[in-house]
């Protein structure tokens, strides 16, 4: 006998985890919810879904979705990431049941269909849900290749390189080329043969990288018998020589060739005579090679041997480049297969393009500063530097016993994805080296907890575990920990200057954050002129520099006197000028 359902109509949904209680992640009813067309993830484990599905209705969502407004359709929702769990929510709307083992009651599991469920709302873009939708993939442990690869084949479309792919997937660049041969490569009877696990991996990167009647003789002969085909028996039968009549760029009939059929139309057509085909086939490569040469529109035009057509050899090539280097690769095989890859561009060319470019730079930078007089020069970087340290350090004095507003700010970072705040700084200007305290405050959490945090550089860290065992230990944390951690995020990207160049000055939001939390009071007090900061000045800029001391504090000028002795003279100040309050322009915190 089924004993009754399960019903939680009327019981309150579990509460969103949150950073705190100022980071507002919106509670969505699951009706609200639609999933992503974009999303390059087709296959989920029914198994897997019915374990999370149970583990949702007794402790709730854990992890928030990412979501946008629903571009279409109004008070609806997009999925960007977490679809796995709204099919697991799915699973308790139409009601789990649970059959004993041995016998007993069945139970049912179910929840109402405006069950909540946390999701954090962003806007975005058709290429920024993509781009979250595929990192997400990368993360999964069970992540097929045919979906890493459909996820890098989306990342391209996007515009971003093998490299950058490989940067941000963790991957090597080589397994993401060969990835992206596999989407475009595979075909659709072969890309069926690998969904249901009738072929391996490797049988399928080699079906993926043949073309015309080879690949459809590869695809019959795994499909009949995929055991007795390995990778490396197809990969031979792709590389032993044989032209195939329907690869042939030649009159086939004016040739006089003769032709080999299979009679019972298994194994496609080929020339007896290999070598005479060969020949004949490279022939006419060459001839259209000179036809895109003579017209004039490229750069250069290559013929090149390859065991393989499809890839680009990817140590000489790649397909991103300057306009003016571009060009055309005939890649052909043993076995007369030829495709034609049109706006590639060579790497040595590029670097040697870069290198030139960069030389250029550098000439004509120094011509620059011939010809600037020396008054008129700006100050070295040296100089600018110790203001962003003096800044920087500054910041985190305030920012470490404000906790209201770290969280302020990182509810801030959260919503504005151009903002100057990011919890988490991928690429971004840093200091020439860490501050101490920061490097204390890294040495403290590697040693005291190194089941959390590493670190591969001073001043820097990660942590070793991430998604709920992260979030998990850091519930574990007392307050003071918390922010700890949240105040080496935060310094990590408030300080940052905007632009590349050290002259930059800071942000606009971390001059209103210095003015709001007196850190630019805190520099007047405690910065103190230095022998490093003065060696970045011209004898003129030293002076200029005097001139906005405070009188009494002014050094002694005479005619003559070498920038050794005035900068002795300044440091000789210090003490005043420091008690003056006195801060030069490249290290106050102004626009």
């Amino acid at each position: 006998m089924t004993e009754p359902a399960h019903d939680l109509t009327h019981a309150p949904a579990p509460t969103a985890l949150r950073l705190s209680p100022t980071a507002e992640v919106a509670q969505l009813p699951w009706t609200a919810l639609r999933r992503s067309a974009l999303n390059p993830r087709r296959a989920f484990d029914d198994k897997a879904l019915f374990e999370l599905a149970t583990d949702i209705y007794h402790k709730g969502v854990l992890q928030n979705l990412v979501v946008r407004p629903h571009p279409t359709e109004a008070g609806a929702y997009e999925i960007a990431a977490g679809e796995r769990r709204y099919r697991a929510v799915a699973l308790l709307v139409e009601g789990l049941e649970l059959v004993d083992d041995q016998g007993g009651p069945s139970d049912v599991l179910r929840v109402p269909e405006g069950y909540a469920v946390p999701c954090l709302v962003k806007s975005m873009t058709d290429s920024q849900l993509v781009e979250i939708a595929v990192t997400e993939n990368f993360q999964r442990e069970d992540v097929t290749p045919l979906e890493e690869a459909d996820g890098f084949s989306r990342l391209v479309g996007l515009g971003l390189k093998p490299d950058d792919i490989a940067a941000r997937s963790g991957r090597d660049v080589r397994l993401v080329e060969q990835r992206l041969t596999l989407a475009s490569g595979l075909g659709k009877e072969a890309r069926k043969l690998l969904t249901e696990g009738k072929i391996n991996g490797a049988q399928a990167q080699v079906i993926a990288q043949t073309t015309g009647e080879l690949k459809k003789h590869l695809v019959r002969l795994v499909k009949d018998n995929p055991r007795a085909y390995s990778a490396d028996q197809l990969r031979k039968l792709t590389t032993e020589g044989r032209i195939l009549v329907s690869d042939a760029l030649f009159d086939a009939e004016a040739s006089g060739l003769l032709i080999v059929e299979d009679l019972w139309g298994i194994t496609p057509a080929y020339f007896r005579d290999t070598q005479k085909a060969q020949a004949l086939q490279l022939e006419a490569i060459e001839a259209q090679a000179q036809a895109d040469r003579d017209s004039g529109a490229w750069a250069f035009v290559d013929v090149v041997t390859s065991d393989y057509v499809q890839n680009l050899p990817w140590r000489e090539y790649e397909h991103y480049g300057p306009e003016n280097l571009r060009g055309v690769l005939y890649l052909h095989s043993c076995s007369g297969q030829m495709k034609r890859h049109e706006r590639v561009v060579r790497k040595a060319d590029v670097q040697a393009a870069q290198k030139a470019q960069q030389a250029a730079e550098r000439t004509q930078a120094a011509q620059n500063r011939a010809q600037t007089p020396p008054e008129d020069r700006p100050v070295k970087d040296a100089a600018h530097r110790v203001g962003q340290e003096a800044r920087a350090r500054v910041l985190w004095g305030q920012l470490v016993n404000d906790p209201q507003r770290c969280l302020a700010l990182t509810v801030q970072g959260l919503f504005e994805t151009c903002s100057e705040v990011k919890v988490r700084v991928d690429v971004a200007p840093s200091l020439s080296t860490p501050l101490p305290e920061v490097v204390a405050v890294v040495e403290h959490w590697t040693t005291e907890r190194p089941d959390l945090f590493q670190s591969h550089k001073e001043g820097t860290m990660v942590s070793r575990v991430s998604g709920p065992k992260l979030h998990a230990a850091l519930m574990e944390l007392c307050t003071d920990d918390l922010l700890s951690l949240l105040a080496y995020h935060l310094h990590d990207s408030l300080h940052h200057w905007s632009g590349t160049a050290p002259s930059a000055r800071p942000g606009e939001l971390a001059v209103y954050v210095a003015t709001q939390t007196g850190a630019d009071v805190r520099l007047s007090r405690e910065w103190e002129v230095t022998e490093e900061f003065l060696s970045a000045y011209t004898i003129p800029q030293l002076t200029a520099l005097a001139a906005t001391m405070p009188r009494d504090a002014q050094p002694g000028m005479a005619p003559g006197v070498s920038k050794k002795e005035l900068m002795g003279r300044i440091v000789e100040m210090a003490p005043r000028l420091k008690a003056a309050g006195w801060v030069p322009d490249v290290v106050t915190f102004s626009r």
